[in-house]
């Protein structure tokens, strides 16, 4: 049913299904952390991570990410399914491995395995198991990954185990029979809800991957009503959406609003009266970053660029009293991994006590630029994204159509920005030539969020929004 509204609203491909799809990867609401996390101890640490989120959060879709973006010498077994006896578990794990001369006995086929393990280590390489739907998992096949983990050398473990599952995962550990496994566990990430600023970045973010060219799709209050019913859940967003597209397509209309999303409702037997936000219920947090792009509609832009009465009264340049910087992370993270922001450890399961991996700031100096010399921003704004060194934040004010005049838009926002800050870049937004506009590099979230609420109103009224480094490294460009 996706397939109808495409062409209506001029989108590439399905936005909002909700098949795990890593090219629709959201970095926001610690998600990017959580990533790069899990990919430092893939290739650094030892022992069982866990990774708790309510159903829909997308759990999935991360498990598949990590696997996706494990450094060359790492080798995944993925296990989608886990309701394996003792027996099954450890021949389901070794046959992903390659392994067909198995012994019929449990002990025999432990035993092949120690050996593939010790042969891979001997070449240098790593072993991670990932499981997904561990909270379905038998607790004596818990017990024998429990095992795994104590395959090792006299100085290495074997194999690193991440287990990801629904909150019953912690009921299921807090288990006194399984308190051997509890004590293994190194890490302990989290997939909070996606607050309603998160959510409305999320389906952003989704509609520019897919092909939106436009401004904002969804109505103020079709927005509201939408992360009001999905409590923050992403598969509830998908859904939702989704059916909201579809409905305003039945009513050639070319915004979706709130009459839309409750018709949506209707289809998924949803009563928004009835609904809580994730927000009364548990008590929102503020994520990572929205890994969104903000996007001028181009009649909008012509018109802006056209009246120069419309911005004429100059504020202060506050956004520019930000500090340039950059983020660095580890080299074996930072090799593979684009679409994430720099490492988040979350809180340990007690009693272990979880090393915090922090970005390394440092300054990034700008030329001075007192007229717009777009060439000269352009160039700037290629080596900053070539350089894989080049992390953090930034804010993108708007993307503009390829056809307009740059030195004009940069005339237009000089009275309210230092132009050394600013950068330009070409991309291809659904094979159509664009030129995205931002300002400033800012070391963290926080840095950019002050940024962002200190720009003048001539700037905000744009809705621009912030995004990483690696993910705008990550986008096609011309």
């Amino acid at each position: 049913m996706s397939l109808l509204y495409l062409k209506h609203f001029e989108l590439a491909r399905p936005p909002f299904q909700i098949t795990p799809d890593t090219d629709f990867f959201f970095s926001g609401s610690r998600r990017g952390g959580i990533l790069s996390a899990l990919q430092h101890v893939a290739c650094h640490e030892e022992g069982i991570v866990i990774v708790v989120a309510e159903i829909g959060s997308g759990k999935t879709l991360l498990a598949r990410l990590l696997i996706a973006h494990l450094a060359d010498n790492v080798d995944s077994v993925y296990l989608a399914n886990p309701r394996f006896s003792r027996d099954e578990i450890i021949t389901a794990i070794s046959r992903d491995l390659g392994l067909t001369d198995l012994s019929s006995s449990t002990e025999g086929s432990l035993a092949r395995l120690h050996e593939e393990l010790l042969r891979r280590h001997a070449q240098g390489r790593r072993v991670m198991l990932v499981v997904d739907e561990a909270h379905a998992m038998p607790p004596e096949s818990l017990e024998e990954v429990r095992m795994l983990s104590n395959l090792e050398t006299d100085r290495h473990k074997l194999v690193n185990i991440v287990l990801f599952g629904q909150p019953e995962l912690d009921t299921l550990l807090a288990d006194r029979k399984l308190r051997q496994v509890r004590d293994r566990v190194i890490h302990r990430f989290e997939l909070p809800p996606l607050t309603s600023e998160e959510a409305e970045a999320y389906i952003d973010h989704r509609l520019r991957i897919a092909g939106w060219r436009g401004g904002r799709l969804f109505s103020p209050a079709a927005m509201a009503l939408v992360i009001k019913a999905s409590q923050g859940r992403a598969r509830r967003i998908n859904l939702l959406a989704d059916k909201s597209l579809l409905a305003a397509y039945a009513k050639t209309a070319q915004r979706v609003d709130k009459s839309h999303v409750r018709t949506a409702f209707g289809d998924l037997d949803a009563n928004p009266a009835q609904t809580r936000t994730a927000a009364s219920r548990r008590g929102w947090r503020l994520g990572v970053s929205s890994f969104a792009l903000g996007a001028f509609l181009s009649a909008a832009v012509a018109w802006w660029l056209a009246h120069p009465a419309a911005s004429a009264s100059p504020a202060p340049q506050t956004a520019a009293a930000v500090q340039d910087g950059m983020g660095t992370s580890s080299r074996a993270v930072s090799r593979k991994v684009s679409p994430v922001v720099s490492p988040v450890v979350s809180p340990v399961v007690s009693p272990v006590v979880s090393p915090v991996v922090s970005p390394v700031v440092s300054p990034v100096v700008s030329p001075v630029i007192a007229e717009p010399d777009p060439d000269m921003i352009i160039t700037r704004t290629e080596a900053a994204v070539a350089d894989p060194q080049q992390r953090g934040f930034t804010l993108q004010l708007a993307t503009l159509p390829a056809r307009v005049d740059l030195a004009k838009y940069l005339n237009k926002i000089k009275p309210h920005v230092d132009l050394s800050n600013v950068y330009a870049h070409r991309r291809n937004y659904a094979d159509r030539a664009a030129v995205a506009i931002y300002l400033g590099s800012y070391p963290d979230e926080q840095a950019a969020r002050e940024a962002l609420s200190a720009l003048p109103p001539q700037l905000r009224a744009d809705h621009p929004v912030l995004r990483t480094w690696a993910g705008i490294r990550a986008e096609q460009h011309p």
